[in-house]
């Protein structure tokens, strides 16, 4: 966890060290290498499985925090009443079966996002396996009319019929370098391949025009903005909070506290998918002297401990997503995708 801080760090510039920015260089070579073989190898020779029922697949080429699982959240949801199934990794979970997500079932077997995506979306059938061609044969077998891929770019076992990449304002094309010496985790060249791409973070219409510019680049494909919104605004709004959270990007968590007018007196951030102890949240809330609250991301109220006794309360920020520019294209495309 702490090498992987570090890196990050090197990553976003808040640290520098030549010769450890050269070996990261030298290793994203590699990787670049790596993944140019591995697409080759599913473009010509490796088979790939192709399911009876439609499949959506959303990723992303750049690693972390663009927004994957809110969108996979509104699609499900925009989509009904068709029977709905989402596959997913989930990353850093403790248990390697497969899992199908229901009543009673842990975060640590399943994973935090297939979790809070099984709460949000009751009416999806949430299964968690690394192999998500397995997956998508236990979807047919469960009888869903079309199988959601969740952060499905890069998992080329199972073929996809619709591919929407979902991207950032704040980083189309992660620095600009392959991982570990940037945040791309794959070419920017792939979104040729995606029949839509969804934008996050875009600030105006002229702003999206802007990124619709260096996004054309790379892809002829339809572009949606995405709007964030804050369910329980009214909760947190202009209110002294400490915040936790281990998401990918903390910095765009506490924009969106800044936004409802939060003064942030203290937070504390952990490696992605990291649970938090009781220990270390009432530490935190200890040492937060003039908090109102203690504030987290839904992904990180799910691993909470149970039965928490502090002096704060802990306020989950709720958040849901709103199409703004583009919007006709996404509904022109869940429409048609309803139709089938």
């Amino acid at each position: 966890m702490v090498l992987e801080t570090h890196i990050l760090d090197l990553i976003e510039g808040r640290k520098n060290s030549p010769i450890a920015k050269a070996l990261l260089g030298a290793m994203s070579q590699c990787y670049r290498a790596g993944l140019f073989f591995r697409h080759f190898a599913y473009d010509w020779i490796i088979p790939i499985a192709q399911l009876q029922i439609p499949v959506i697949s959303v990723g992303n080429i750049v690693a972390g925090g663009s927004g994957k699982t809110p969108f996979v959240e509104y699609l499900a949801k925009a989509l009904a009443p068709k029977k709905v199934a989402i596959l997913s990794r989930g990353y850093r979970r403790k248990s390697r079966k497969t899992v199908v997500v229901k009543e009673g079932t842990t975060p640590e077997e399943c994973g935090d996002e297939p979790y809070l995506l099984a709460q949000k979306v009751p009416e999806a059938t949430v299964i968690v396996d690394a192999d998500r061609a397995f997956a998508g044969l236990l979807a047919q077998i469960l009888n869903a009319d079309l199988v959601l891929l969740d952060d499905g770019m890069q998992h080329r076992k199972l073929n996809r019929d619709i591919e929407i990449a979902v991207m950032h304002a704040d980083d189309l094309f992660g620095k600009d370098h392959f991982l570990p010496r940037g945040l791309l985790r794959d070419s920017p060249k792939r979104l040729k391949n995606a029949h839509h791409i969804i934008l996050g973070g875009v600030r105006d219409e002229e702003h999206f025009s802007k990124l619709g510019s260096l996004i054309r680049r790379y892809s002829n494909a339809p572009i949606t903005a995405m709007e964030l919104f804050v369910e329980n605004s009214t909760k947190l709004a202009s209110k002294k909070v400490a915040a936790f959270s281990a998401i990918a990007n903390p910095k765009r968590f506490h924009n969106t506290l800044k936004s409802l007018g939060c003064d942030i007196i203290l937070s504390e951030e952990k490696p992605d998918h990291t649970a938090f102890t009781e220990e270390e949240i009432q530490r935190l809330a200890n040492l937060a002297k003039g908090a109102e609250c203690l504030v987290c991301t839904e992904k990180d109220a799910v691993k909470l401990p149970k039965n928490l006794h502090l002096h704060l309360p802990v306020i989950p920020v709720r958040i849901s997503l709103t199409p703004t520019f583009g919007k006709e294209h996404l509904e022109k495309r869940i429409q048609e995708i309803k139709d089938e």
